[in-house]
């Protein structure tokens, strides 16, 4: 007995330090010795609008996101959450492209992590908004009911009546939202989320609206609240920068096929729910079964009683988008100037336009316009989700309908949804 016990005192202390030695001193002489590849295939948005792929290199970490790196290492999330996508059955549908060797070189030592406790954050980066990595972070079960994850409320700091990140915090959504954007823009090609609009409505049984209500009460309570007014656990504790979520009792919806000031299509509230609203607090939900997505369509329309006495009206027609050329960049400009956009986003669509500071939706709140130079679209990021949203403006902000001015001046909309989304081009 005595044998054995010395055997495993010295086979502990000798498993001990060969994980001192790969966890810290081999990272130190791989860093120090080894030719660290950084090339990465990225895909990026051309001066045309439109999306490619080129042969790039991963970028080192800003201070700001190395700082969050550090606190990410501090809190032990590393502990819990892999960042490596697996070549299995499922893995590039639920978290995007598998990784490359450049993606890591700046990644010593490694935080790859076996447990995956919690989901993979490889390529969580841009998926979901800083309001909801804010909620998630200061009571997790506000926006996910069933995790597991500690509160980190220590990353917090109140503003009035309302909590917001600290240094620390703002460093460590830095680091999570930069993770697997060494490949650029994936994510705005990313096939699993996209979802074609149309005008057909869903089957509405009181079967699929007690379902849809489960799914309601499970994964949206937590931000639009119990009486789908938009007043939710999370954002009455902490502080939406973005967008407050939508108040679903005043039948105003922003993401629509429909004309301005109409009800938007069971389409319309579906594809809002599958890809999500880039930017804000609303996440995508394309992992959810269509069933859970569609009965909860149901549901929601339950909260404003005129869903069910308004039929349905005529989307607008988005024709197939054409193949882009630098004349119609330039006449883009041209009609985005004559249209006065400028005003609110400005002469290089940064959102700084001399009305940018003035703007409130019908509740009062302040809502900035969209800077297109960060290519961060919350209708979506293809030429026809822009055409959709000049065409019918958003309901209840102050973006407006330009179908009327498109058919009295004689416009077309496409060389406008092309420059916009040529604002966002990356630069060689």
């Amino acid at each position: 007995m005595k044998k054995a016990k010395t055997i495993a005192l010295i086979a502990g202390f000798g498993f001990f330090l060969l994980a001192v030695f790969v966890q810290s001193l081999l990272p130190y002489f791989m860093k120090q010795y080894l030719t660290v590849r950084t090339d990465v295939t990225k895909t990026v948005r051309t001066p045309l609008g439109i999306l490619g792929q080129v042969k790039s290199h991963a970028a080192p970490y800003s201070p700001l996101v190395e700082k969050g790196r550090q606190v990410f290492i501090r809190e032990g999330c590393w502990y819990c959450h892999s960042q490596y996508t697996r070549p299995v059955a499922g893995e590039e549908r639920r978290w995007g492209p598998l990784p490359e060797v450049g993606e890591y070189a700046y990644d010593l030592p490694h935080l790859l992590s076996t447990r995956r406790i919690g989901p993979d954050l490889f390529r969580v980066g841009g998926k979901y908004g800083d309001d909801w990595h804010a909620a998630h972070h200061f009571d997790p079960r506000m926006v996910v009911p069933d995790s597991i994850m500690p509160k980190f409320t220590w990353l917090f700091k109140k503003e009035g009546d309302r909590f917001v990140f600290n240094e620390d915090g703002k460093a460590l959504l830095a680091y999570i939202q930069n993770l697997g954007m060494n490949k650029g823009k994936w994510r705005d090609d990313f096939p699993y989320q996209i979802a074609a609009e149309g005008s057909a409505p869903a089957y509405t049984t009181p079967a699929s609206v007690a379902h849809g209500k489960e799914v309601y009460l499970r994964r949206c309570v937590g931000c639009h609240g119990e009486k789908g007014d938009g007043k939710g656990a999370a954002p009455t504790a902490v502080l939406f920068t973005v967008a407050t979520p939508r108040d679903f009792t005043v039948g105003s919806f922003k993401f629509r096929t429909t004309p301005s000031g109409e009800l938007p299509l069971d389409s319309d509230l579906y594809r809002t729910i599958t890809v999500g609203i880039r930017g804000a607090a609303m996440p995508p939900w394309f992992n959810l079964p269509e069933e859970d997505r569609w009965d909860v369509i149901h549901y929601i329309k339950t909260f404003y009683p005129d869903f069910a006495t308004r039929p349905p009206v005529q989307p607008i027609y988005i024709p197939p988008p054409p193949d882009p050329t630098p004349e119609m960049i330039r006449q883009g400009k041209e009609t985005f100037e004559e249209l006065k956009c400028w005003e609110c986003h400005g002469h290089e669509g940064r959102g700084d336009g001399p009305k940018s500071d003035t703007q409130v939706d019908d509740f009062g709140n302040k809502i900035p316009p969209a800077d297109f130079t960060k290519g961060i679209f919350k209708s979506g990021p293809r030429p026809q989700d822009v055409y959709r949203t000049f065409m019918t403006g958003l309901n209840g902000t102050p973006m407006p309908s330009n179908s009327d001015a498109v058919q009295y001046k004689n416009l077309d909309p496409w060389p406008v949804a092309y420059y916009v989304l040529s604002l966002s081009a990356d630069k060689p």
